[in-house]
């Protein structure tokens, strides 16, 4: 749960960034879109004491935490069960994909939702 509660407070004092072009959170589909594996190395980066808990079994400290993510159950699954979504940029980047987790309550994470980001598309049919 600390994860969740990172982004929550990050977006509060406005350490993370929402809606711009180098941020890791998106709004996108009416919930929130957390950019993987960006958002889980900026998060270890200011958590570094996980990485000996990552190696002890056997992972990678990034991938030991999206695990750890995922076992929460807070995000959305495609159709075909997978985890991780991808979005389509339009506008200064046009082309570029960003692949990444859809919040089944953003409300847990942001208070108030705020629009969709124009710029971005979810691609449904993956």
């Amino acid at each position: 749960q600390l994860f969740p509660d990172w982004i929550h407070d990050g977006l509060q004092q406005k350490r993370l960034l929402l809606n711009e072009a180098k941020a890791l959170l998106h709004t996108v589909d009416g919930t929130l879109f957390i950019v993987s594996p960006g958002m889980f190395h900026r998060y270890l980066q200011e958590h570094p004491e996980f990485s000996s808990t990552a190696k002890s079994e056997g992972m990678t400290d990034w991938q030991w935490l999206q695990k750890k993510f995922e076992q929460l159950g807070q995000h959305r699954k495609r159709a075909d069960d997978l985890n991780l979504w991808t979005c389509e940029v339009h506008g200064p980047h046009p082309g570029k994909r960003l692949h990444g987790y859809l919040l089944r309550e953003p409300q847990t994470v942001m208070p108030t939702m705020t629009f969709d980001n124009p710029y971005l598309r979810l691609i449904q049919s993956q």
